[in-house]
């Protein structure tokens, strides 16, 4: 945070996620050819993530690092291919955890594959369009959460990290990288080096204690934050909340 580059990347991000959703909701309403664009352009960020550990010599791709299987290359795709599914349940689970994964990476970035600026860029218009692009979805197009979707998300979550974590002990135990990478995909393995608060300096499995919490906690803020404002400002007919 006392770099000057933080605070440019913040406020950009901020700035152009909000003009973003004012710009679809008055210019694009309901348009479909611009729904299916923001799909291609979610999709399109995460092939340059692939791309990159594939073909430049200084990144490199590895099973135990360069798989989509962090939450937010997982939702990155999950938002991207909604654009065109317009999955309810897809929506739920991929906003919850989307918007909370890009907010925290945006605010306390942890850059494993280098901070020369194309990788910065890329990291923060990735992350940023986490958080935006289920707004906007939920703006111009009416995808809503239903009642208790926080807590199906928090359920999808624990049972997905949980499937990660034998994943990375299958790699780490039985399929060690030979330079001594670490899988630690959902960071499930270790605690993440990024400087958050909520990330403490424990052992396995204790570390994971108040990211439950602070799961639980985020979720049932952004679920109340769509229910006091984001369904009395979807075009045309009002979207009842609890669909």
């Amino acid at each position: 945070m006392s770099e000057p580059r933080y605070w440019v990347m913040l406020l950009s991000c901020v700035g152009a996620g909000l003009w973003a959703v004012r710009y679809f909701h008055r210019n694009l309403g309901d348009s479909v050819r611009a729904r299916k664009g923001l799909g291609i352009f979610m999709l399109g960020l995460q092939g340059i993530d692939l791309l990159l550990a594939l073909f430049h010599p200084d990144i490199g791709f590895s099973i135990h690092r360069s798989l989509p299987l962090h939450f937010c290359g997982l939702n990155t795709l999950l938002i991207g291919f909604n654009c065109f599914w317009m999955n309810r349940a897809i929506f739920s689970f991929s906003a919850f955890m989307g918007m909370i994964g890009g907010a925290h990476s945006v605010l306390t970035p942890q850059l494993p594959s280098g901070d020369l600026l194309p990788l910065l860029l890329l990291f923060y218009i990735k992350h940023a369009a986490l958080v935006f692009v289920p707004i906007i979805m939920a703006r111009s197009y009416g995808l809503q959460f239903r009642k208790y979707d926080w807590i199906r998300t928090y359920g999808w979550s624990v049972g997905i990290s949980t499937v990660v974590m034998g994943f990375n002990a299958l790699l780490n135990l039985q399929f060690p990288h030979p330079n001594g990478l670490v899988a630690n995909y959902m960071y499930v393995w270790e605690a993440p080096m990024a400087d958050n608060p909520l990330v403490f300096d424990w052992p396995w499995p204790w570390y994971l204690a108040p990211l439950h919490v602070a799961l639980l906690v985020h979720l049932i803020l952004i679920n109340a934050a769509f229910r006091r404002w984001l369904p009395w400002v979807v075009k045309g007919n009002r979207v009842a909340w609890y669909a």
